[in-house]
């Protein structure tokens, strides 16, 4: 990797490398060391930009999730076409949650790693509990990432959440995991449509 590299270009070309060096041996299995290794860079390198393993796995997850929401914002059209009220929100909603959607179907290999990152950081939190916020902060900045979909949908659409935006992005998520989980283990893209129909119908029940 060039030495000419910023550092924040450096974090995300040493998040790569983790991200492909996890979705083949598992988060539990990477070390600083292969991360070095796999982006062509010193140890000493990985250290200067990240505290630890931890710190690397907190900003693996946050890429992730970054990723999902970049799926849903750089499709200008579903934005520009939107229209007002609530027939048009759940049009939209249901248009966004198609775009992520997308995205998580052509990834499998990633969507696999979210669960596994949460899982590593269960079950080392309970030696290390240092490491339990690992998972915390996946979900905070997750919850905080739907929120600001949701809030876009309904700016768009001129309308109105009459449910708190931070209690109906936690249930948004919570039901978007088991979608995407049970996915994982049937491969049934055509079930999924219908359970995005219905998502999107009922955050629409909490607008106005």
């Amino acid at each position: 990797m060039s030495s000419r590299l910023s550092v924040e270009e450096r974090r995300a070309h040493l998040i790569e490398a983790a991200i492909g060096l996890a979705e083949k041996k598992g988060v539990a299995g990477v070390t600083t060391r292969d991360v070095a290794q796999a982006a062509g860079v010193s140890l000493g390198v990985v250290h200067y930009c990240f505290e630890n393993k931890d710190a690397l796995m907190t900003e693996l997850v946050k890429a992730l999730s970054i990723e999902l929401r970049e799926s849903v914002d750089t499709d200008d059209a579903i934005w520009n076409q939107a229209e007002t009220g609530k027939e048009a929100l759940q049009k939209l909603v249901r248009g966004a949650l198609e775009l992520m959607w997308r995205n998580i179907e052509a990834t499998p290999e990633r969507q696999l790693l979210t669960y596994e990152t949460t899982t590593y950081a269960l079950r080392e939190g309970e030696s290390t509990p240092a490491k339990i916020a690992i998972a915390r902060e996946q979900y905070a900045f997750n919850d905080s990432t739907v929120a600001d979909v949701m809030d876009h949908c309904r700016e768009a659409t001129d309308t109105q959440w009459t449910t708190p935006i931070a209690e109906l992005s936690r249930f948004i998520l919570n039901v978007i995991d088991g979608i995407v989980l049970r996915w994982l283990v049937d491969n049934d893209s055509e079930a999924v449509q219908p359970q995005l129909d219905l998502l999107a119908e009922m955050i629409v029940a909490h607008a106005r």
